[in-house]
């Protein structure tokens, strides 16, 4: 499918929102006597300059596209149920925030601490709408607890997340998408559950999440495009392509793309999130990472890194404290490692994790070391591969990398060729969770594969085609 986009002329809103936005409602305010921004300005509609759009009351009119595509801008605070609709193209000048369950929350999750009521808004967007972020800027997206994304895109019309100039293929032009919940994390001990309010300190200066309830629910994305985002707004401190910050398995993320961004592609910090369909492409640090006990599950990864990548396939930590460790499942996973690092996978702080039915292979060339799990959790015990197909080095870790072979064979498709790939056996994650005490794997989650890696190689199309952007992959 080839996308392209048009530049937006961008106006400088009349006051600076800051990194939290107002919090007195989700009324734009905008001075029209601004200067403009321009960024490659397209022609307006019917050749009068700066033919306002057509918007809703709560969001700002901004030039039209020179397709005549209505372009509105999204105010800093959204307090209320509102949807983005296809037909327009929306614009964040700097930060938006849904809700506001990103103050700090009383004992009772459903109370901040300052006695007033959490709200839950939910923002919904419409299949086949763009969501552009100023270009340069600390332009992002914060759904906070309480609160819900509902973006619901399909493989025909994807929702794509991106910055405001021309084109898919920039990186760190704006921030980028995060999402609080109420599921654990674990610097909010688990026994002080009921005596104690959980409010996790969060990524991007985004505010707190984090809670005691795993079921908890943020919404949906599915068919969702995130890229050239990443933007650096502190010096080594850029905003991942999607944060989940204590996010619940009640959750839905499936068919993500996270292209291009300057920081890592996804990181999930805490929470029991189930992600699956995943594709994370040119990412230029860590294309997946987590932290402080995550414990969802993954499946169909396709992570393929650029040349210009100075993270790994996979960083892994617990860190935060030690009342639960980071152990999430992932399985069906395909990495093709690339860049400046040499090692895939890098365990540390006492990191655990199930990595099953997975292939691992480089596109650089030299010597290349599968995983680095010198500072894990205890391997065979928290930390367990099963039937991982890989081509690289196994530097000590045998017991983790059972059928190493000598080229995994990745075809057009990205499916293994190779025999070891086609004779893994059924994925039973019934079994893996009797036979390793520490699994605590969604049996219900996933599907009973019989192939190693993110893609069956003997199916006649595969999940990823159409909504992805053409030439990542």
């Amino acid at each position: 499918m080839q996308l392209k986009k048009l530049a937006i002329a961008t106006a400088v809103a009349a006051s600076f929102t800051g990194l939290y936005g107002c919090s007195d409602g989700d009324k734009a305010t905008v001075n029209i006597d601004a200067p403009t921004n321009v960024t490659n300005p397209p022609p307006t509609d019917g050749g009068n300059s700066g033919t306002a759009s057509d918007c809703p009351e709560w969001a700002a009119a901004k030039p039209r596209l020179s397709d005549g595509t209505d372009v509105c801008q999204l105010p800093a605070t959204i307090l209320q149920d509102r949807t983005l609709t296809s037909d327009k193209r929306w614009f964040m000048e700097s930060r938006v925030t849904v809700g506001n369950g990103n103050q700090e929350m009383s004992v009772d999750e459903g109370i901040l601490a300052s006695g007033e009521n959490v709200v839950s808004a939910t923002l919904s967007i419409q299949p086949g709408t763009e969501i552009v972020g100023q270009t340069g800027s600390f332009a992002n997206l914060i759904i906070t607890r309480g609160s819900k994304i509902m973006a619901e895109g399909t493989a025909d019309a994807p929702i794509i997340f991106s910055s405001d100039d021309e084109g898919y293929d920039g990186t760190g032009e704006w921030g980028g998408l995060i999402l609080h919940g109420y599921a654990p994390h674990n610097e909010c001990l688990m026994a002080d559950m009921g005596a104690v309010a959980c409010n996790v300190d969060s990524e991007g200066e985004s505010g707190f999440g984090g809670g005691y309830s795993p079921e908890d629910n943020s919404g949906v994305l599915r068919y969702v495009v995130v890229t050239e985002g990443g933007f650096e707004f502190a010096t080594g401190n850029e905003i991942n392509g999607i944060s989940l910050i204590g996010v619940g398995s009640g959750t839905e993320l499936e068919y993500i793309q996270v292209n291009s961004n300057a920081d890592d592609g996804i990181e999930y910090y805490g929470g029991t999130v189930n992600t699956r369909y995943i594709v994370l492409t040119g990412n230029l640090d860590d294309s997946v990472d987590w932290d402080e006990g995550f414990q969802g599950n993954i499946q169909y990864a396709l992570i393929v890194q650029s040349p210009d990548t100075s993270g790994n396939i996979i960083e892994a930590d617990t860190e935060g404290t030690l009342d639960f460790l980071s152990k999430p499942t992932l399985a069906n996973a395909t990495f093709v490692g690339d860049g400046a690092k040499t090692t895939g996978a890098v365990f540390k702080a006492t990191s655990g994790g199930f990595l099953h039915h997975s292939v691992i292979t480089f596109a650089n060339a030299g010597e290349t070391t599968c995983v680095d799990s010198s500072a894990a959790a205890q391997v065979g015990t928290e930390l367990v591969f099963t039937n991982v197909v890989a081509d690289c080095d196994l530097s000590g870790d045998v017991n983790l990398l059972p059928s190493l072979v000598s080229d995994v064979q990745l075809d057009a498709n990205y499916a293994s060729q190779a025999a070891e790939s086609a004779s893994v056996g059924v994925l039973d994650i019934d079994n893996i969770n009797s036979t390793y005490a520490e699994s605590v794997a969604d049996p219900a989650f996933f599907d009973a594969t019989d192939f190693a890696g993110a893609v069956d190689p003997s199916a006649s199309s595969t999940w990823y085609e159409g909504w992805t952007l053409d030439g990542t992959l």
